[in-house]
């Protein structure tokens, strides 16, 4: 639309009154979006912290990279939901103000009386800009395309992350719970089913473009099947209201724009996911992300004092280090000492320690605390414990959950007669599931002694 060319209202009378009752309503939802989109954020990374603490049966990352590409997905919605519902927000509070100019000053925009300006940029202006009114309803209406657009990624969104869900509980779920086997057979019938339905469709637009195929009446029975029905079935709620938004917005924008749009907003949607993968996996690695500092520390080791270790220097709301002490400070007879208990520490744990079996004449009350008896004491046996590399024998580990993190775990309290003055080392070593008939460090911090 060109500067200078009046805005066509074209709307049906009875949906111009509803738009002009409905904007205030726009500003409140719009606002009530905005504070409950804040909470995304952090709800995704909640919900990667608890896939990695539940679910992550492999020390190795790289081999989540699925999962890790979901979560840099949902992440990027979150943040897209929050901007784009900020945009509207912006845009119809200034579209409010406009509207109020406009009953201050009902004649617009008066070109013959701006001072200061020659007849040339007058008319300039008077060509670039237009009227005072029009501006006001193309605010509106982008305030309007804003807002469809930030349900319309919602929608898609929350698609998108149902038919993932039920991929992860394919391939993670059922296995855990029907067997190895059976939950592998049960999941490849079920994915393959799943992938059959959303690919009826294409498959059948395919065969209604071929006169040879068009022409069977079984073809145009299921072409008209699966284009009404399949995807009901896949995303039942949504839908119907993502198709009309689909339709209209297809429908109404030229088609070069459109796909200007969709290529544009694909690229940087991508770049944003590829970004935040890249940051999550150099995150887990225990590097720095984007660090310019060329002589500073690489990633956590040795050389680096990592505050998650230690409960007083950690966030509450972030994931619980595999290993953790009170403070960097010991000062007290005894170390507390936390060792997190993760899902994938249960594949090394079953190479050493078997699950007993008792007789029946047992209660079940005695059976369960002959089972955690034995259990532990293979634990104590396969995890070692160092501090400045003194093996500590018989650490004593209790079962514990975490009294911030609530994370299932062991705990044991290392007498602070073995430490020297000044700086120690703690290591923990774990079975690795690589290797078997070997350790790897689990764990690894310092602190400093300085008896009261």
């Amino acid at each position: 639309m060109e500067p200078n060319e009046p805005v066509t209202d074209n709307r049906p009378e009875w949906l111009k009154a509803l738009t002009e009752k409905s904007w205030n309503l726009e500003l409140i939802i719009s606002g009530a979006a905005i504070f409950l989109a804040n909470y995304l954020p952090d709800g995704v990374d909640s919900l990667l912290k608890y896939y990695l603490q539940n679910w992550v049966m492999d020390e190795d990352f790289t081999k989540i990279t699925l999962p890790l590409l979901a979560f840099s997905f949902m992440k990027v919605v979150a943040w897209t939901l929050i901007i784009t519902f900020v945009v509207h927000f912006v845009m119809r509070a200034f579209w409010a103000g406009v509207v109020g100019l406009h009953a201050v000053y009902p004649d617009g925009i008066r070109y013959d009386n701006l001072p200061w300006v020659t007849d040339f940029t007058r008319e300039q202006s008077r060509e670039r800009f237009g009227t005072l009114a029009d501006y006001i309803l193309q605010l509106d209406r982008l305030a309007n395309q804003v807002f469809s657009v930030a349900f319309l990624i919602a929608l898609t969104s929350l698609g998108i992350a149902l038919a993932y869900l039920l991929v992860f509980a394919l391939i993670n779920v059922i296995p855990v719970y029907a067997g190895k086997e059976a939950g592998g057979w049960i999941s490849t019938m079920v994915l393959i089913l799943f992938v059959g339905m959303a690919m009826t469709p294409v498959l059948m637009q395919s065969l209604m473009k071929s006169p040879k195929w068009s022409a069977k009446p079984w073809v145009q029975k299921m072409a008209k099947w699966a284009i009404q029905n399949a995807g009901f079935i896949l995303m039942p709620f949504i839908y119907r209201p993502l198709t009309y938004l689909n339709l209209t917005f297809n429908s109404q924008i030229p088609k070069k724009r459109l796909v200007t749009a969709l290529i544009l907003g694909f690229t940087l949607f991508m770049g944003a996911v590829v970004v935040t993968f890249a940051t999550t996996m150099l995150h887990l690695a225990g590097r720095n992300t984007f660090l310019n500092r060329h002589y500073f520390a690489q990633g956590r080791n040795e050389y680096t004092l990592t505050g998650g270790v230690y409960d007083n220097l950690r966030d509450p709301s972030d994931r619980l280090p595999p290993v953790s002490i009170p403070a960097e400070i010991v000062e007290s007879p005894f170390l507390r000492v936390f060792l997190d208990y993760p899902k994938l520490l249960d594949g090394a744990i079953a190479r050493h320690c078997q699950s007993p079996s008792w007789p029946d004449s047992l209660s079940k009350s005695v059976r369960r605390l002959k089972t955690d008896s034995t259990n532990l004491a293979c634990l104590e046996s396969i995890i070692k414990l160092k501090v400045n590399d003194s093996l500590i024998v018989h650490p004593e580990w209790m079962f514990h959950e975490h009294p911030i993190a609530g994370s299932p775990g062991l705990v044991t309290y290392v007498p602070s007669k073995i430490f020297k003055h000044g700086k120690n080392k703690l290591l923990v070593q774990v079975p690795s599931t690589q290797k078997p008939d070997s350790l790897r460090v689990y764990g690894e911090l310092f602190f400093w002694y300085e008896p009261e």
